[in-house]
């Protein structure tokens, strides 16, 4: 079937920088996303985009799927592949053409493993997708921004129409801390896991801690503060109400593009540097790091044998190994994975190959999931899970739910994780933990106006 009559671009007339405008927009839709990325990255694409009033809205929770009454009925995988494909097109004007925006829990494995006995969230659904046919799209390579509409659709379009463009800062509070996995037993849990790990049971498992603090007011603030504090290749403010997921991730879960499947496996880090000869030090250090790099050539052959599973035969290599990627406050070692995709199978199949990612769970990747939900013993929710898009057109890119907070009604969660190897020191890991979750943190701060509050 011919789509050129569904698809409606025009040039979009506006000063605003994407922020600025998701600012208007989200005060006037209930639910609403922004996608952002920040310059520095190969892998990124320099778009921004901004939807709201999704036609529908795909919850699963517990295996039931809501939202549509024509696709709920296919189940967790089978209503978000039916949606895709009964809405297909072929433009490729933008990478985001329409489509599924939203996170993934990290128990949406449960529908991929099901042996792991994964415990149910009651602040967050295993996914949550609005299904958009309105975007606002940002070229930032072009310096131009557009209206897109499918199928005559135009909420957005009158909702831009009846904007008055002003920037309004709004306050959000933050009250009491609960640290939900204080230091003692934190660092017992990485001493249970690295007896595992001795005994024979896993290689590496990535064992997580959790925050939550009370909040009044509006996270968006937040979201304005740590994309400063923390630009990243994948930033992001999903709205859906009475939750929201925010983040600024500097890892991507999967890419899939004109029908090449890419992952970036992350493993190994260092601090920037102040100055260019600390920036060579820490870089000859990491990659001089025996444990660093057997842990990243641990999680690349991980990568490979995911993209094995749904790409051509032979088609899955190893493109770039081991390189050095710098971002706002660290640098990481990095690889790149990618194959061809197999006929007949589509974005959201290469999704649930990698799903969860092997940097935040663990291998092999079954039994860690086992050992975390034991030592853990709380749901994740869409922390190490994912946060993206899939495209009408066969696309999707999206990114691993780090670096980010989670809100649910009155309270802000954040969570880290380190992975947990035979020679792990608890003290050392639970540091880390503290050193990933320093930039959310830093964010709260800097945007509650309770200046004296402590997170």
């Amino acid at each position: 079937m011919s789509d050129s009559p569904r698809v409606h671009i025009e040039d979009l007339q506006t000063n605003l920088t994407p922020m600025e405008l998701y600012g208007q927009i989200s005060q006037r839709a209930r639910t609403s996303f922004l996608l952002e990325s920040a310059v520095g990255a190969e892998r990124t694409v320099s778009y921004s985009f901004i939807g709201c009033c999704p036609k529908f809205v795909l919850r699963c929770d517990d295996g039931k799927v809501t939202g549509s009454p024509e696709y709920s009925k296919e189940g967790p995988i089978g209503a978000i592949k039916k949606a895709m494909e009964e809405n297909e097109l072929s433009e490729r004007m933008f990478p985001f053409m329409g489509g599924l925006v939203g996170y993934f829990s990290y128990e949406f494995a449960r529908y991929l493993e099901e042996k792991v006995p994964f415990l149910r969230d009651p602040s967050f659904p295993d996914y949550e997708l609005g299904f958009y046919k309105e975007a606002v799209v940002f070229d930032h390579s072009k310096f131009k921004c557009y209206y897109m509409s499918i199928d005559g659709t135009d909420n957005l379009r009158r909702m831009l129409d009846s904007m008055d463009l002003k920037t309004v800062r709004r306050p959000l509070l933050i009250g009491r801390t609960h640290d939900q996995c204080p230091r003692p037993r934190y660092e017992g849990n990485v001493s249970s896991a690295r007896q595992r790990i001795a005994e024979g049971e896993s290689f590496q498992v990535v064992v997580s801690r959790s925050k939550e603090i009370d909040f009044t007011g509006d996270p968006l603030a937040l979201y304005q503060e740590l994309r400063q504090v923390n630009p990243s290749p994948y930033m992001y403010y999903l709205d859906f109400g009475e939750r929201k997921v925010l983040g600024s991730s500097p890892e991507t879960l999967v890419t899939v593009r004109g029908g090449e499947v890419f992952t970036y496996p992350i493993a190994g880090t260092r601090p920037l540097g102040a100055n260019m000869k600390e920036r060579r030090r820490y870089k000859e250090e990491m990659r001089a790091d025996e444990k660093e790099k057997a842990e990243h050539a641990m999680l690349v052959d991980l990568a490979r044998n995911d993209l094995g599973k749904v790409c051509e035969e032979g088609s899955v290599h190893v493109a770039e190994y081991m390189q050095v990627e710098e971002f706002s406050h660290v640098q990481h070692l990095v690889s790149k994975v990618q194959g061809t995709l197999a006929p007949g199978l589509d974005a959201m199949d290469a999704f649930t190959a990698v799903f969860p990612a092997g940097t935040v769970s663990g291998a092999p990747k079954p039994r860690a999931m086992e050992i975390i939900a034991e030592l853990e013993q709380r749901p994740r929710g869409p922390y190490a899970g994912a946060v993206g898009y899939i495209s009408l057109n066969g696309d999707m890119d999206s990114a691993i739910a780090i670096r980010s907070a989670f809100v649910a009604k009155d309270r802000i969660r954040i969570q880290a994780g380190a992975g947990i190897v035979y020679d792990s020191d608890p003290s050392k890991e639970f540091v880390e933990t503290e050193n990933k979750l320093e930039g959310v943190v830093a964010a709260l701060q800097r945007s509650a106006t309770n200046k004296e509050a402590n997170v």
